[in-house]
């Protein structure tokens, strides 16, 4: 089965004429190398129940339990995400998902069921391009570095306790394990410091890196429909999720998928 597929920005590649929830027309291997290729898939105009939705995510890995975030009653791997009203959330940053993890995911699927006439923007940043936009001298200086990573912020948010916070050490730069490239791997939200420098210039390098990797030039800024289903890789693309909807409705199915160490 052919299915079409345009590129929307720098990051990203919007793909239609396709059913997903018809699993034996799905194309698995060209959306693998479409994947790949464009690290965030947007399909447009499905019609997903939660079943379809664990049953697609297989095509990226083994549905995830989220470590903090209670899930569905039946589909403990599926996050019913709801807005309503709010003026702040915990996505409004830019971030990878769970990097407060040994393996963090692969993927993430989100699946819009209900959308607010404006705002509830999601925005996805390249990491490969910045990663490759970078100094040649702060590419060596931080090359083997590591970040330590912690879940201490999403605990607290959540109704957790300090005392049961968790850190993790990834590299800086981190090697996709199937396409070879590398990224900027940094998530201001659970990254705590640069392990083994100094602290003052840790913060200070950590600060330009954040603003580096969120870079106009990087960004695909996504305006959701009803029926959108976004597919993103966490090893290379940064994402934020922005409100601007006031008291409206915006209702969402997110699912992510098990991954591997970074390296």
């Amino acid at each position: 089965m052919l299915m079409d597929v345009e590129q929307v920005g720098p990051v990203g590649a919007e793909i239609t004429d396709i059913d997903l929830s018809v699993s034996e027309q799905i194309p698995v291997k060209a959306i693998e190398e479409a994947f790949l290729k464009h690290s965030v898939l947007v399909f447009k105009n499905q019609k997903l129940s939660p079943e379809d939705l664990k049953n697609i995510s297989l095509i990226w890995g083994e549905p995830l339990i989220h470590p903090v975030f209670k899930g569905m009653e039946n589909y403990p791997e599926i996050i019913e995400i709801k807005n309503l009203g709010e003026k702040y959330h915990t996505n409004a940053h830019w971030h990878s998902d769970v990097t407060f993890e040994e393996e963090p995911p692969n993927a993430t699927l989100l699946y819009s069921l209900e959308i607010p006439d404006e705002g509830g923007d999601t925005l996805f940043s390249n990491q490969y391009l910045a990663y490759e936009d970078l100094p040649e001298e702060l590419k060596e200086n931080l090359t083997n570095k590591l970040a330590i990573h912690s879940n201490l912020g999403v605990l607290i948010l959540s109704g957790g306790k300090a005392k049961d916070a968790k850190e993790v050490e990834h590299p800086i730069f981190r090697t996709h394990p199937e396409t070879g490239r590398k990224a900027l791997y940094l998530t201001e939200a659970f990254v705590k410091e640069i392990k083994d420098v100094e602290s003052k210039f840790s913060q200070e390098t950590l600060s330009a890196l954040y603003k580096h990797s969120s870079n106009e030039s990087y960004i695909y800024r996504h305006q959701w429909d009803a029926g959108d289903l976004v597919v993103w890789d966490n090893r290379c693309v940064l994402h934020y999720a922005e409100h601007g909807y006031g008291n409206q409705n915006r209702t969402m199915h997110r699912i992510t998928t098990a991954g591997s160490k970074p390296f």
